[in-house]
């Protein structure tokens, strides 16, 4: 008995190394990234200036169309503990988020045995190399937002998949309260508990469904009745539409006020883009392509990749029906729910605008019941071996997929090494966008703070992308 206890801890113990690894190697490409200008600088300058995280939470309560207090007050934290080194002070905190990440995402397959471990890297690739979560890496904001929310509900799903109890219904409320302030996407925690309760995961009970459904309302009245700060609307930026990006004008121009069918759009290319990786942020680059005659292999490793993956798991739910299961019964089946409402209201929430970024929590469950469907074939051809040309077939079809989706997860080091030399070489124009922009006037007093920055970025050692063999473009993804 000892000897088998062990013997699965070692397992878990090696599919935790291998998400360690890829999580060290992501690290180290954004601990060697400059900070960005556009969306970074100007939120970091104000948290330095800020007298506390709760002032900072307090000034945002009632900020227009959003509902972020809690993302600002996590800014200023990561400030107050940076004693001055704010490029890696922030890039640590990012850093190990993804590898939070990646942990909670290998916790939550409960690995147990050989044949689960022999998935974990098929599941560890398509977890990191789909193009969702490249926004959950690329940019900082100064702290990731996308990112955070995506770890808080996987952090949700690894409570839920617990034994329970009173302790895990109030970390499982705690962890919705901080999602729910931080973004408005970290709504999306109260969606994985209340589906980790339809699919009957035992770490969540009747109580903690009341508790979230009152948390969820009391969040409703806080933002939209006591600080009233309303939505986001079509004017404040731009989004996908078919093959262009429609900018605020263009979008009234096009729609006029009947903004329905653009709302449909949103919601429906959101749930392709995860499925099928078609449409980027709402454009169809892979149609795109074609009709510029620039198809590179890099849109067919990624789209087949994602039929690969998507086929994979219909072909799983299929076999389910297909032998008489009405509810979810293996751990499979309860992540499949699971995903399948998650990617439903996180693609609800894109109806204004859609995003990759957006839609990073739907895209990271995208990953736990493919890799189910995956362990559950697997065990099934061990018990009734099918012949040997379908068994050919299969092991051509999954070398293609698995190495479509290693070549993705490879792309993500090309796109971080791409972004820190963009940023960097941002750092040498920052005098003159800041003066035209007016910036200057608004930080004059921090402009010391904003030149040691400066330093530090423009002296950060970056790869040119000139110096990198020309193929890595046609073959690894670029970020839309």
């Amino acid at each position: 008995m000892s000897s088998f206890a062990l013997t699965t801890f070692s397992i878990r113990l090696l599919a935790v190394a291998a998400a360690v690894v890829l999580a060290v190697g992501i690290g180290h490409d954004l601990l060697h990234m400059p900070l960005q200008i556009g969306d970074s600088l100007a939120p970091l300058l104000d948290a330095v200036r800020g007298s506390s995280p709760w002032s900072e939470f307090r000034g945002h309560l009632a900020q227009s169309g959003y509902f972020r207090p809690m993302r600002f007050a996590i800014i200023k934290a990561v400030s107050d503990l940076a004693n001055g080194h704010y490029m890696l002070a922030y890039r640590l905190f990012h850093a190990l988020l993804v590898l939070a990440f990646l942990v909670l995402f290998v916790r939550a397959l409960e690995v147990r045995d050989r044949v689960a471990l022999a998935v974990v890297p098929l599941a560890l690739t398509v977890f990191v190399g789909i193009h969702t979560f490249l926004g959950t890496v690329k940019e900082i904001y100064p702290t990731n937002h996308f990112l955070q929310i995506a770890v808080l509900a996987l952090l949700a799903l690894n409570l839920a998949q617990s034994r329970g109890g009173v302790l895990i219904d109030l970390l499982m409320l705690l962890t919705l309260t901080v999602a729910a302030l931080t973004l408005e996407s970290g709504l999306l925690v109260a969606v994985v508990i209340v589906a980790a309760w339809i699919a009957g995961m035992p770490g969540v009970s009747r109580r903690t469904v009341v508790g979230v459904t009152a948390l969820v309302g009391g969040y409703a009245v806080l933002r939209f009745w006591i600080f009233a700060t309303g939505l986001p609307t079509v004017e404040e930026r731009s989004t996908g539409f078919l093959l262009e990006a429609l900018s605020p004008p263009q979008i009234r121009e096009r729609f006029g006020d009947n903004l329905l069918p653009l709302y449909v759009y949103n919601i429906a290319s959101s749930i392709s883009s995860v499925l099928f990786s078609e449409p980027r942020s709402g454009v169809w680059v892979f149609v795109r392509a074609i009709r510029g005659d620039q198809l590179a292999p890099r849109h067919f490793i990624q789209i087949g990749a994602s039929l690969f993956a998507t086929g994979l798991l219909i072909a799983y739910i299929v076999s389910r029906v297909r032998a008489g299961v009405r509810r979810p019964v293996t751990l499979a089946d309860r992540h499949t729910v699971i995903f399948l409402l998650v990617l439903a209201a996180n693609a609800a929430m894109s109806y204004v605008y859609t995003k990759d970024e957006i839609m990073s929590t739907a895209g990271a469950f995208y990953a736990l019941p493919v890799a189910g469907a995956a362990v559950y074939f697997l065990r099934s051809w061990s018990v009734r071996p099918p012949t040997w040309q379908a068994t050919a077939a299969v092991c051509v079809i999954c070398l293609v997929g698995s190495s479509a989706w290693a070549i993705r997860a490879a792309g993500v080091h090309h796109v971080l090494r791409s972004q820190a030399f963009v940023q960097r070489n941002d750092w040498t124009r920052l005098d003159r966008e800041w003066s035209r922009d007016g910036n200057w006037e608004r930080y004059r007093a921090q402009e010391p703070l904003v030149r040691e920055l400066q330093r530090e970025a423009i002296e950060t050692r970056v790869v040119n992308p000139r110096f990198e063999p020309r193929w890595m473009e046609r073959v690894f993804d670029i970020y839309y």
